[in-house]
């Protein structure tokens, strides 16, 4: 009887520990919302799903079946605890949405309706779930290629499903609220592209965005895209590297130097967001206003010598295509980055952040973006932010902002868990029957 007695105490008490851990993993994002006070905009950012399918299955026919259920779940239920824990009023997938373009009109729409539900946009009977955000998507290199392998199938394909390459609009929380301008770009035809048409497309939204930033500076903008800026070696894990097919870009962990001094003088960042690199980065950039450098254009008749950022963002895509090797080498010396910095080593001219992917095996990150109205009134000239390289608090144009990391857990850990369940639900059932008797 004794005996019958500890076993019956350590079997209740392996029981309440396991209920708890499984209303932790089932409840987490609650739990971290309840530490978070409500901000006046909301951002919940999903990096690079990738969501496999047909080709996973034809590698691995056995486990592969698995695989796909679970890491369906495992992502439906980052995005769905975030989502109802942090009440977002957008949510931004940031790319890389399936794991290759290179798939048939069948498997395509198949993935399509996998993300849709994963997401929390579908029920599992592809009907529309009532949200109160607005959910954006933005082209990564899995989803319409590089610069050297866009076509025009998968362009369609991608906004007929998902919507405009590019695109900005103006948020605010309420109407005698300052507003805060949003814009996505194509980043994947930014460089050096085999296909005008689209280059020429993002080159012109971009230019359209750099008027609309000389009107309204007092405006700040929130930039968006998925390839992330670039940045000395050492600033985030991934260096920069690109790889080129007949002059065209058919690699890349940054975009060159020249783009990226553009997005930065010439739009004027408070935010930029990126996926693609997978485990994720924080960075400060201080761009110089008026660089002492030069940048000289060899060449006559429609090339021009710049000597002043105004002019320099004046530069066509061909301009800079031509000349984008001096201009890499020009720019990159107006421009600094930090991935550890304080409001002392400030002011900054804009903060980047690389979201993590949202993937099992990288612990389900989901990314929040809060904006506040800053009560204080608008503080200094520039952005004074802090980092501790996952994490950002910021100050700037009388906002407050703050992003951090929500993570689920790693995969394993999730496996394990689910597992272990099933075995203890057999074993404890079977136990107490016997101690019962």
């Amino acid at each position: 009887m004794a005996l019958k007695g500890v076993l019956r105490r350590l079997a209740t008490a392996y029981t309440v520990v396991l209920a708890i851990v499984n209303l932790y993993f089932s409840n987490y994002a609650r739990l971290h919302a309840l530490l978070h006070p409500r901000s006046d905009i909301r951002f919940n950012l999903y990096g690079d799903p990738q969501i496999e399918g047909d080709a996973k299955l034809k590698r691995e026919p056995t486990t592969g079946k698995y695989d796909l259920l679970f890491n369906d779940y495992y992502l439906r239920h980052v995005y769905k605890s975030t989502i109802n824990a942090f009440n977002p009023q957008y949510v931004m997938t940031m790319g890389d949405i399936f794991s290759c373009q290179w798939v048939s009109r069948e498997e395509y729409y198949k993935r399509l309706h996998r993300f849709k539900w994963i997401s929390y946009q579908e029920d599992e009977l592809n009907n529309t779930i009532p949200n109160s955000h607005i959910h954006y998507t933005m082209a990564g290199n899995h989803d319409i290629g590089y610069g050297e392998e866009t076509e025009a199938y998968h362009i369609a394909r991608y906004t007929n499903n998902f919507g405009p390459l590019n695109l900005d609009f103006y948020v605010s929380a309420k109407e005698d609220r300052p507003l805060h301008h949003v814009a996505i770009l194509n980043a994947m035809n930014l460089d050096r592209s085999r296909n005008d048409e689209y280059r020429a497309e993002v080159w012109d939204f971009v230019h359209k965005l750099a008027a609309d930033r000389r009107e309204n500076p007092e405006i700040p903008l929130l930039l968006f895209l998925h390839i992330p800026l670039s940045k000395p070696d050492g600033v985030c894990i991934d260096k920069a590297a690109t790889k080129y097919v007949d002059g065209f870009v058919s690699y890349q962990d940054f975009l060159s130097p020249a783009t990226s001094a553009f997005l930065l003088h010439c739009l004027k960042p408070t935010f930029v967001f990126n996926g693609h690199d997978h485990r994720g980065c924080v960075a400060a950039h201080r761009v110089a206003e008026s660089p002492a450098l030069a940048i000289e254009l060899i060449g006559s008749g429609s090339v021009k010598n710049v000597t002043a950022i105004d002019e320099f963002c004046q530069l066509t895509p061909e301009e800079l295509g031509a000349h984008q090797d001096v201009l890499d080498k020009a720019m990159a010396g107006t421009m600094t980055a930090a991935m550890e910095f304080d409001e002392a080593s400030g002011p900054w001219s804009a903060i980047e952040v690389t979201v993590r992917a949202s993937m099992g095996e990288l612990d389900g990150v989901a990314g929040i973006f809060d904006l506040t109205v800053d009560e204080e009134g608008p503080g200094t000239v520039g952005i004074a932010a802090q980092s501790d390289r996952r994490n950002v608090a910021a100050r700037a144009n009388g906002f407050r902002y703050q992003y951090r990391e929500v993570a689920l857990g790693n995969h394993l850990v999730i496996r394990i868990l689910l597992i272990t369940d099933a075995i203890s639900v057999l074993v404890l059932s079977a136990l107490f029957v016997i101690l019962r008797n």
